[in-house]
C-alpha cells in the first residue's frame, strides 16, 4: 500500500545521500499523490542493472543522459558512476573529451548510445557489434539504462523546474 510519508522520507534521504534537489518529486507527490505512485513504480528502471557491466551501464547512462540535461541530473549520474567504483578517467573523458579515450567496447557503447538518444539510424556495423558483444538481456537492460534517462529532466522540464536544469559546472 502506498504510504505518502514513507515516500517523502525516502525523497528526503535520497536528497541528502546525492546532495540532489528532489523539491520536483516532492511537488509531485504532494500536488497529485496517485501519479507520484505511478511514478515511484517507475523509479527501480532507472537503475536496474543485473546482468549489464558497471561500466557499460553507466557509459550509457552518462551519454543519454548528457545529451539530456545540462545540470543536476547530469551531476547525479557522475556521482552515482563514481559510488559505483566505475573508473573515474571513463567519466571524465565522457564529460570533457566525447569519449575519445575510451576503449573499443566501451567507445561503441558511447557512440549507439548517441544514435539512439539523438533519433539517429545506428550504423549497422556498431548494431551488429554490439548484439555480438552483449546477449539479448543485456542489451534490454542497456535499453533501460538509455530511456530512463529521459524521464527525469523531461518532468522538471514540464512542471517548470528549470533552475534545477541549468547549466552548472560538473564535478568528478
Amino acid at each position: 500500500m502506498f504510504d505518502e510519508k514513507e515516500s517523502l522520507e525516502m525523497l528526503e534521504g535520497y536528497s541528502s545521500h546525492y546532495n540532489y534537489d528532489t523539491s520536483y518529486m516532492k511537488n509531485m507527490l504532494k500536488d497529485a499523490p496517485a501519479a507520484y505512485e505511478t511514478f515511484e513504480g517507475f523509479l527501480p528502471m532507472a537503475s536496474y542493472s543485473n546482468k549489464i557491466k558497471k561500466d557499460v551501464f553507466f557509459v550509457a547512462q552518462l551519454t543519454a543522459m548528457k545529451n539530456e540535461d545540462c545540470g543536476s541530473c547530469l551531476q547525479l549520474i557522475v556521482d552515482k558512476a563514481i559510488e559505483a567504483g566505475v573508473d573515474k578517467n571513463i567519466i571524465e573523458d565522457l564529460m570533457f573529451n566525447e569519449g575519445k579515450k575510451l576503449d573499443d567496447e566501451l567507445k561503441d557503447v558511447h557512440e549507439f548510445t548517441l544514435a539512439v538518444v539523438s533519433y539517429e539510424e545506428v550504423d549497422k556495423n556498431l548494431y551488429d557489434r554490439m548484439n555480438w558483444t552483449y546477449s539479448k538481456e543485456i542489451m534490454v537492460e542497456l535499453s533501460l539504462a538509455i530511456a530512463s534517462c529521459k524521464v527525469f529532466p523531461t518532468l522538471k522540464r514540464v512542471l517548470n523546474n528549470f533552475e534545477s536544469c541549468s547549466l552548472i559546472k560538473i564535478k568528478v
